[in-house]
């Protein structure tokens, strides 16, 4: 029984550290777009400012 716990135990260890490191991933992933978007917005305005 002792075992199965300890097993089990490391099993959640893993399952938490995988998901902080795709949480992780997530975050780096949603910055990146953030400032993609506010880049295209930014040449969006410029060239609809150059129209008048």
């Amino acid at each position: 029984m002792l075992n199965r716990i300890i097993r089990l135990q490391a099993v959640v260890e893993i399952v938490v550290n995988k998901t902080g490191d795709a949480l992780g991933l997530i975050a780096k992933q949603n910055t990146k777009m953030r400032t993609a978007l506010y880049q295209n917005r930014l040449v969006l305005d410029y060239l609809l400012a150059q129209e008048g």
